[in-house]
């Protein structure tokens, strides 16, 4: 997915941070700016004189400019870097020369190579036409731009205050404040006594982002009816005086007193009624509105919510509700805010309001109670990774209602003489055990919009651009529904790629925030969204009100939709606790669910790296054995299956499993060479070899990077259309690129034929014998053993020892643009894979010496 992040994140990251005050642009300085005492001609560019100047004033409470710098660059073009090295009453300058002033200037302001940013958001300045020296002065943890130095300068100010304790408040100021000024802080609330207002102690802690933070702590707890009513500020009589800000309950909400683990957050319609239940421990106050329809722009009705336990809300409405839209009021900190309900199960399009549903009534008219498609064990799985849209948006088998929806997942075209199979005949031909959708929980596209839907806003809710008709919220329920279930009737498990990371949108009047704003998303101790998916925000697993979310969530996918299995988008971003958490839920619901994700964050640091799920029932993506494969994502290095001396060693470890690198047991790793994101394997192959191989080299290319893929331990994953060489014209992150890039191209497979029945003959062949997929790394260090030569990589895998039919199975890869000759084991061995042809069926026989063309394989087993 990282590949994606930042540019599918512009579209929404300004709501996002406008929503919490801030801005992401300004205006163009004022047309009498004082005169600068910068000349352009004292600084260069490329060696040239430089002719206009951006100079950056640059002000941190905590003095420490080291490694700090400016990275700027003219709107639409490259950055560069450029230090803070000259220091001046404000603080710190860095000078951005130019040749001419772009119409506008984008800046960022990090430490070291982003190490850490001051103010997560792209910023822009416009220049003046006929301006050579444009100034501006910034203030950490300040988004405001200035042009004026006079009015820069650092004011004392109250910028953040949270409650992380029941006695205890996180203040945050734009500057270390005085004995004088900390006498002087004063808590106010709605009933609050005299001794619960009073700050027993005041202790400073280490800045954080250029800010002063201080631990406060009460004479007593805070009372729970005053959660949404605390403020905090400086007595007027001070210099310096602060009005009083809000301030936010967070941390505290983790207390025991506002966990409600087994609640049912949910709107539970029957024919007789509906009970509504939400949480908001912060709110004074929650309302249920509904709506006559789903595009009516107010109410129809406004009931109130009555508050339980726990921070819960709940009430019941008579009468049958199914397919009424509703929102949620919440009135917390002086404000009501207006949102869907992040629990809900339907929605409307544009996701402003959910719907209620009874999922009694929304079965597939197909159903016929079939058991999805079982597991016996982890390793047994073949993946198959799909967009729903991509899949048959160009099926010429898919009624044109169908193309690029949730039910052309079940249209498809059988094999012919003259024609290739498409779309679900496709799958059932090429033999995987299940599908990977890309997200399909509601990401808030307009109709029509092509993305791939790593922006969720609704977790619980199908996103409804998939459906046949989006203007009716039920459709997308009761559609993905017929469609899981036609695929399990055609023998194929159904896994979701699900994003729990972060969502769409963070700001305090989304779904999330208007709840209890600050709770849900990872934030710095001084208030600030933390980054780790690289999108601009990121969930907070950690959080007991979140990590029930998650599971509620996964759970209802589970026993509504009879889903699979879950592969979990930047899971390196999640709490260790949390993923154990997960496994110890939802293995309780299924035994045979497929867990897997990515060990990876978006920019922080990982959590839940390789190494983490050891011991646990969810795989990670084996990112060294891919990178030994195809040498690297989107440059040109070739690696393994089409260069020349590949990594031998590495191929050696990701064959066994990954058990001698970070998993304990082969079901921890997904074996794999490429997936959405990143060069597709066939535009790799030839973005490395552009003009010294032909097209068939190519294909031999292709398979043996498939076939090192499906001859490995572990748990085997395919970019859906690998198999026909699917190639997106070399775009590396086509997110949003549309159906011409991206879109299967089921003429193709025609033209590639020969690859998909290779690849098609490798999956029969692992899932007809146990000795590829072997569960445990006791079995895997019995039965797999690797030929001496150091830069041969072949094995044979003794299948007597893990109950195979086939006594011993010998595997041979040839990595080279030479033929390689290998010498077989003693015996005679039947060949059942070689250069062009692969399956279970003898292709001949071999003993003694055989000969491997370049890039190709060979299987042959004893009888």
């Amino acid at each position: 997915m990282y590949t994606a992040m930042m540019a599918r994140a512009l579209r929404w990251l300004f709501v996002v941070f406008a929503s919490f005050g801030l801005t992401a642009h300004a205006d163009g300085p004022p047309s009498t700016a004082v005169r600068s005492t910068f000349d352009p001609h004292d600084w260069k560019v490329d060696g040239a004189p430089a002719t206009h100047l951006l100079v950056v004033h640059y002000h941190r409470v905590d003095e420490k400019y080291t490694d700090w710098n400016v990275w700027a660059w003219p709107e639409h073009g490259e950055g560069r870097a450029y230090a803070f090295d000259q220091r001046d009453a404000f603080g710190s300058t860095a000078v951005v020369p130019f040749k001419e002033f772009p119409p506008r200037i984008g800046f960022l302001l990090r430490r070291g190579e982003w190490v850490e940013k001051d103010i997560d958001q792209d910023r822009f300045v416009t220049t003046t036409k006929g301006a050579k020296v444009l100034e501006i002065w910034l203030q950490s943890g300040i988004p405001e731009i200035r042009f004026d130095a006079n009015a820069a300068t650092p004011a004392f100010t109250i910028d953040h205050a949270f409650l992380d304790g029941m006695d205890s408040i996180t203040l945050v100021t734009s500057a270390a404040m005085s004995k004088r000024q900390i006498g002087a802080l004063e808590v106010t609330g709605a009933t609050l006594t005299r001794r619960q207002s009073t700050i027993k102690s005041a202790t400073a802690l280490p800045s954080v982002g250029g800010k002063a933070i201080y631990n406060l702590v009460l004479a007593s707890g805070v009372p729970d009816h005053e959660l949404g009513s605390l403020r905090i500020g400086l007595k007027s009589n001070v210099e310096g005086s602060a009005a009083p800000i809000i301030v936010y309950a967070r941390d505290v909400l983790d207390d025991v007193r506002y966990t409600a683990a087994d609640a049912q957050l949910r709107a539970l319609c029957t024919e007789a009624s509906t009970q509504f239940t939400t949480w908001s421990p912060v709110s004074s106050k929650v309302e249920l509105l509904l709506f006559a329809s789903p595009t009516a722009m107010t109410p129809d009705r406004i009931l109130p919510l009555t508050k339980t336990h726990h921070g819960v809300w709940t009430t019941t409405v008579q009468g049958d509700l199914h397919r009424t839209a509703y929102q949620y009021r919440f009135t917390n900190y002086g404000v009501a805010r207006t949102v869907a309900d992040m629990h809900g199960y339907a929605a409307t399009s544009d996701s402003s309001k959910t719907v209620v549903v009874d999922l009694t009534r929304l079965k597939p008219a197909s159903e016929s109670n079939i058991v999805p498609p079982r597991l016996k064990q982890r390793t047994d799985e073949v993946l198959y990774e799909i967009h729903v849209r991509d899949f048959s948006i160009r099926n010429p088998a898919a009624p044109a209602e169908h193309r690029g929806n949730y039910l052309g997942l079940l249209d498809g075209r059988a094999r012919t003489a003259t024609a290739s199979s498409t779309g679900i005949a496709h799958l059932e031909d090429l033999g995987v055990t299940a599908v990977h959708l890309l997200p399909v929980q509601d990401f808030t596209a307009r109709l029509d919009e092509y993305n791939w839907g790593y922006w969720t806003t609704l977790f619980n809710v199908p996103e409804s651009n998939y459906s046949t008709n989006p203007a009716d919220p039920a459709s997308a329920v009761l559609e993905l529904r017929t469609a899981i279930d036609g695929l399990h009737r055609a023998g194929l498990r159904v896994i979701l790629d699900v994003v729990y990371n972060h969502t769409s949108n963070a700001s305090i009047d989304s779904p999330f925030g208007a709840v209890a704003p600050y709770y849900f998303f990872r934030t710095t101790q001084d208030g600030r969204l933390m980054n780790d998916t690289g999108v601009g925000n990121t969930l907070d697993d950690g959080r007991p009100m979140m990590r029930k979310y998650i599971i509620d969530s996964l759970t209802y996918w589970t026993q509504q939709y009879d889903v699979d299995g879950f592969r979990f988008d930047l899971l390196g971003t999640a709490e260790p606790e949390t993923v154990r958490a997960i496994c110890t839920a939802m293995l309780g619901v299924r035994d045979d669910l497929t867990l897997y994700g990515e060990p990876w964050t978006g920019g922080g640091e990982p959590r839940f790296g390789k190494g983490a799920q050891r011991g646990l029932p969810i795989a990670v993506f084996n990112d060294h054995l891919r990178n030994a494969i195809r040498g690297d994502l989107d440059g040109t290095a070739t690696g393994f299956a089409f260069g020349v001396g590949g990594d031998a060693k590495a191929i050696r470890t990701g064959v066994a499993g990954a058990i001698d690198d970070f998993a304990t047991e082969p079901s921890e790793s997904i074996s794999y060479v490429s997936a959405h994101d990143n060069l597709t394997l066939w535009d790799k192959i030839a973005k490395s070899r552009p003009d010294d191989v032909d097209d068939a080299t190519r294909r031999s290319m292709q398979q043996l990077a498939l076939g090192i893929v499906l001859t490995s331990q572990g748990r085997a994953f395919l970019h859906g259309g690998s198999d026909f060489c699917r190639t997106k014209g070399g775009a590396h992150n086509s997110y949003n690129a549309g159906d011409d890039v991206n879109a299967f191209d089921w003429d193709r497979k025609q033209a590639f034929e020969g690859v998909h029945e290779f690849v098609a003959g490798l999956i029969a062949l692992r899932r007809a014998h146990p000795a590829f997929r072997m569960d445990t790394q006791a079995e895997v260090r019995k039965a797999l053993a690797f030929s001496p030569l150091k830069d041969v990589v072949a094995f044979t895998l003794d299948g007597k020892m893990v109950g195979d039919r086939w006594p011993r199975i010998f595997v041979a890869y040839n990595d080279e643009p030479v033929p390689l000759e290998i010498e077989l084991p003693r015996g005679t061995w039947s060949v059942v894979v070689d250069a062009t042809r692969a399956g279970i069926d003898t292709l001949n026989d071999a003993q003694g010496r055989v000969t491997l063309p370049p890039y190709s394989m060979f299987v042959a087993h004893t009888r």
